[in-house]
């Protein structure tokens, strides 16, 4: 009786191997596969943040090479003023200043462009020069399955297509109103803004195969979850019939001891 009132108490009928040797090994792999796709759901989950900030910042980077495109078209057939081409090439300036900017974000203090080298600085000087490392970060999101989860500063703005040198030869040819290096900078640009779109695709997929990835954990998850109520939940409706049974059986017992504990020596006679 007193094992049912536990089981009624923990909603368990497992508190003790002996309770029921042969459920030990399923509830004991069910738990672990639970705890493992729980921290695989966890790095899927971060590594998702991550990537829905990189691709905020390749909007942006996108965005400014769309403008800087912009500004070559309008600029290109050689019909504006000289102080429209240098208005034209102030801006150009201030977009390579934000380009820059995007390059050296931060997130949580670490350098998202820099490879492994996340507090380092990843372009510097002029002309401007990458100091990070090419290396992407692997992240495990299922047992023996790695996913990149970054960028690196050089493939995105300066292999092949340097964008800081791009924008800064506008800048140039804006400010000499050379007509011909403007036509060859609306090619460059074109390229550098494929270089960043074949980029931002590329996380854009692995970040789809995360949502793939995630609900076959969550998936697996649920099945565990069901095995190990299977083996390891009581029965409440079971245990409540049980314990009546039991009091009343004890009750029972109780009864009879008590008559029996009355008899003497005079009822045999």
């Amino acid at each position: 009786m007193n094992d049912l009132y536990l089981q009624a108490s923990t909603g368990s009928r497992l508190s003790r191997a002996s309770d029921d040797p042969s459920s030990i090994s399923p509830v004991l792999s069910s738990r672990t596969e639970i705890a493992v796709a729980d921290r695989h759901l966890d790095t899927i989950s971060d590594t998702q943040d991550r990537l829905d900030i990189l691709d905020g910042y390749l909007d942006s980077a996108e965005s400014i090479l769309v403008r800087a495109k912009e500004i070559t078209v309008a600029s290109v057939n050689g019909s504006l003023s000289e102080q429209d081409m240098e208005t034209y090439a102030d801006e150009v300036s201030e977009l390579q200043a934000a380009m820059l900017d995007i390059a050296n974000a931060r997130v949580d203090g670490k350098y998202i462009f820099s490879g492994y080298a996340e507090k380092t600085l990843p372009f510097s000087g002029d002309p401007i020069v990458f100091n990070g490392t090419s290396d992407h970060v692997m992240v495990e999101i299922s047992t023996g399955q790695t996913i990149q989860s970054n960028l690196t500063g050089d493939e995105l703005f300066t292999d092949p297509n340097n964008i800081f040198s791009f924008l800064d030869d506008l800048e140039s040819a804006l400010n000499s109103g050379d007509t011909t290096a403007l036509e060859t900078s609306l090619e460059d640009l074109e390229g550098a803004a494929d270089q960043v779109r074949v980029k931002r695709s590329e996380m854009g997929n692995i970040n789809d195969r995360l949502d793939d990835v995630s609900t076959l954990a969550e998936n697996l998850k649920l099945q565990m979850e069901e095995r190990l109520s299977t083996h390891e939940d009581a029965d409440l409706v079971e245990v409540m019939s049980g314990i009546t049974q039991a009091e009343q059986a004890y009750e029972a017992a109780l009864s009879v001891s008590a008559r029996i504990s009355q008899l003497s020596i005079l009822n045999y006679l």
